[in-house]
């Protein structure tokens, strides 16, 4: 054989493929043929034959590398148009099925954008929040919803500055409602620059306006009972009932916005809160507590609305906004009043008359007086449960002392549980600055009731013994002074099937007409299991005459 170094192929059947198989020897890969060259013209060989085989591999794999990129462009390809026609069905079929529901399903996936000119803004004023040092300083911006569709929480910028021109800071703020519908308005507030800087102007920009991903056209949703209360100048709440009424569907994301107004329009005041729960199947039922930040300085509340943003679930489609008209249900009038001092649940506020306890039926009794332990002028009085079978749940109440015309102070009752019909709960009354206390009113907060037997888990309470004790006090290092005591023994017991966890022991002194003479709390008492008893003992001190029985009084839970 012989090789043709132009070519470099195989002079007998003209095939590239040449191997070495020796020294200056070559074999053809396709017909054999065998040839041998001089050592120069080998060494030659050899390296244009590697130069051959590395140009031929570069080629092979770039050739490889491309036939590899086409194959998975070709099948990302494949896959985003079955993921795009997958989607596409998905959404055209809920379409169709939301449209066959309700006919006013909103797909939302074109025409969200929404001119911002459509949210009319009224002219800011900057206000402060709360009362005291602790006030804060807020800008307030009102909202009109003109643009005829209903918004998914518009949001506004506003960017501050001093009277320089110098930018002093910006704030997005969104306003407090899941959806704006169309003609409505909506307060918000934004937090003013802090520290010693001072806005003088500032400007306000609307952020892209947007409806809502899905929305439907549905009844508007009211509070079944509604109170809006006062506790104090800047503690105002709304508490409301709601009932899922509709047969079909559940009810989720249920919020409420309350706005306050004076008597001439001006919001003077709002608030968002949530339902206690977070979904609502038909005939369940939630509340609603909404603590309202209060601002318009000494102007009095003249009205009030509220609006209830919500959702329906539905297994086919999932969640759905609704769309309600007239939604916002409005109120003439000022918050009821009650004592600051009084804790007032929601239970305790949305509960029905028939659910209520009757006040009259509780009494507080004349005040006993007496002497603490540094002899000076103390008061204690109980308070009577006098219906036959009705409970008192959570009693509470603010006593107001007065000697003669002038106000003394207050004292708070609460701590209780319930009060079962004929029980007494010892109470201690202290004088601030009078040196007597001739008369008392009580303000009960609103009272629920409960049948008997209650929730209470009976216990037998026993007392053992009784020890009678002289206590001393030294006063400043100066005067010393000298009281009787009572060392009260005894034990508790459950007769019951299940574990007493929480148990309170009020243990009192009495006089032989019946008078309290003195009292004392025991709270140390531990987990009682079923058939076992635990022993107290408690030390009181006589603040009265000499006792003659010994009184319990408990409350108790599993």
């Amino acid at each position: 054989m012989t090789i043709n170094l132009q070519t470099l192929k195989c002079a007998e059947c003209g095939s590239g493929v040449l191997r070495r198989t020796g020294l200056n020897q070559y074999v053809c890969a396709h017909c054999g043929s065998v040839s041998v060259v001089e050592d120069d013209v080998s060494d030659r060989l050899d390296r244009v034959l590697d130069q051959v085989k590395d140009a031929a591999g570069q080629r092979l794999a770039a050739e490889q590398g491309a036939r590899n990129r086409q194959a998975v462009r070709a099948a990302g390809i494949a896959v985003a148009a079955v993921f795009g026609f997958v989607a596409l069905t998905l959404i055209v079929s809920t379409f169709i099925g939301s449209n066959k529901r309700s006919g006013s399903v909103t797909a939302a996936l074109a025409d969200r954008p929404i001119p911002v000119e459509g949210l009319k803004l009224e002219p800011p004023r900057q206000v402060l929040v709360g009362r005291g040092s602790s006030a804060k300083p807020q800008l307030l911006v009102v909202a009109r919803n003109e643009t005829g569709k209903p918004l998914d929480s518009p949001t506004v910028n506003a960017v501050f500055f001093d009277a320089e021109n110098s930018k002093l800071g910006d704030r997005d703020e969104s306003f407090p409602v899941g959806m704006l519908a169309p003609g409505e308005s909506a307060p918000v507030l934004i937090d003013l620059p802090g520290g010693d800087k001072i806005v003088a102007r500032q400007e306000l920009v609307v952020e892209r306006l947007s409806k809502p991903y899905r929305v439907m056209d549905g009844p508007r949703l009211a509070f079944s009972r509604v109170r809006l209360v006062e506790q104090g100048r800047n503690d105002i709440r709304l508490v409301g009932r709601l009932v899922n009424e509709r047969k079909d569907v559940k009810l989720a994301g249920v919020g409420v916005l309350a706005t306050l107004y004076d008597d001439a329009g001006a919001v003077i005041g709002f608030g968002r809160g949530y339902a206690q729960a977070s979904e609502l199947r038909p005939g369940e039922r939630t509340a609603i507590d909404v603590h309202l930040a209060r601002f318009g300085g000494s102007a009095e509340v003249a009205a009030w609305d509220y609006r209830i943003d919500y959702s329906v679930l539905d297994a086919d489609s999932g969640r759905t906004a609704v769309l309600s008209s007239d939604r916002v249900i409005r109120t003439a009038g000022k918050p009821e009043s009650f004592n600051p001092e009084l804790r007032m649940s929601t239970d305790d506020l949305l509960a029905d008359e028939s659910e209520r306890f009757d006040l009259a039926q509780l009494e507080l009794l004349p005040l006993i007086p007496g002497l603490n332990t540094i002899r000076q002028r103390t008061y204690m009085t109980e308070v009577v449960n006098h219906s036959k079978d009705m409970i008192a749940i959570t009693p509470a109440a603010v006593i107001s002392r007065f000697d003669g015309n002038q106000l003394d102070g207050t004292t708070r009752l609460d701590g209780l549980a319930y009060l079962y019909p004929g029980e007494r709960f010892p109470l201690q009354v202290d004088p601030s600055r009078a040196d007597r206390i001739t008369q008392t009113r009580v303000e009960w907060k609103p009272l629920r009731r409960a049948a008997l037997p209650g929730q209470r888990v009976p216990l037998d309470v026993k007392v053992d013994g009784t020890r009678a004790e002289m206590g001393s006090v030294l006063l400043n290092f100066s005067q010393r002074f000298v009281y009787k005591a009572v060392v009260v023994r005894g034990s508790v017991k459950n007769p019951g099937t299940g574990i007493v966890r929480k148990t309170r022991l009020w243990v009192s002194l009495r006089e032989r007409d019946g008078k309290l003479t003195g009292f004392k709390s025991v709270d140390s008492l531990p987990a009682i299991a079923p058939g076992e008893s635990v022993p107290f003992e408690v030390r009181i001190e006589q603040q009265g005459r000499d006792f003659a029985t010994v009184s319990t009084f408990y409350q108790s839970t599993e």
